[in-house]
């Protein structure tokens, strides 16, 4: 059974990363889990969002203001995802979205956008651990570095390795993870050759329900999107 994961919570109806997409996306149905991108302030506290950048101070990066001054910067309202909003939106903390996880009885799957160092890998793991469990959550990154860590740390962790092209999903299946591609890039045959092995797949990011219908009947394990297809697939 394919299983949907709100892409920066439901992001087609609320600023992408936010504390109301995470809600919406909590509160339905129809969700598996819940992504988010993460990065960590000055201080070394994990908040949510997509990039370095993220607020309407361009030349404000995430890295280098404490989480006490990140949360009284509106956030760039071209950075918002598929959904045109009104007003300002403020940066949302990682806790408080796996507390909405939690709540919600969904999946975090966290994307680490960055490249922590170990201590701040374990911190993080700790956290994580200490809201919803490890076994509940799933975590995913272009940077195989984080993950290669964190299973050295704890092979039981759920991860997924993200990817643009069949031949890294090929890869690292090979050595042993679950992935995460771009659809366009995902075959049947890469599906099956996961599954033979064991391991899952993942797509992103898919906004239209027949494509989402094409990939459930090649039995794809997981699905993100920014929509809520209820009554559509």
């Amino acid at each position: 059974m394919t299983r949907f994961i709100a892409h920066r919570g439901l992001s087609s109806k609320f600023y992408q990363n936010s504390e109301k997409a995470f809600l919406a996306a909590a509160e339905s149905p129809f969700f598996y889990g819940i992504e988010t991108d993460v990065w960590f302030t000055k201080d070394n506290q994990w908040v949510c969002c997509h990039d370095n950048n993220p607020f309407a101070e361009k030349s404000v990066s995430i890295s280098e203001i404490t989480y006490e001054e990140a949360l009284k910067l509106p956030m760039n309202l071209n950075k918002m995802g598929s959904v045109k909003i009104e007003g300002e939106s403020y940066i949302c903390s990682m806790t408080r979205y796996l507390e909405i996880c939690k709540a919600g009885g969904k999946v975090p799957v966290i994307e680490l956008k960055c490249k922590p160092k170990k201590e701040q890998l374990k911190e993080l793991i700790s956290i994580v651990d200490g809201i919803v469990g490890l076994e509940n959550a799933v975590f995913i990154s272009f940077h195989f570095v984080n993950l290669a860590r964190m299973r050295a740390m704890n092979p039981a962790i759920r991860m997924q390795v993200l990817g643009k092209y069949p031949t890294s999903g090929r890869a690292y299946l090979k050595k042993g993870y679950d992935v995460d591609l771009m659809f366009t890039y995902c075959t049947s045959c890469l599906i099956r050759k996961a599954h033979k092995l064991g391991h899952e797949v993942n797509l992103w990011t898919i906004n239209r329900a027949g494509i989402a219908r094409y990939f459930m009947r090649l039995g794809v394990d997981y699905i993100t999107t920014n929509f809520d297809f209820t009554g559509k697939v």
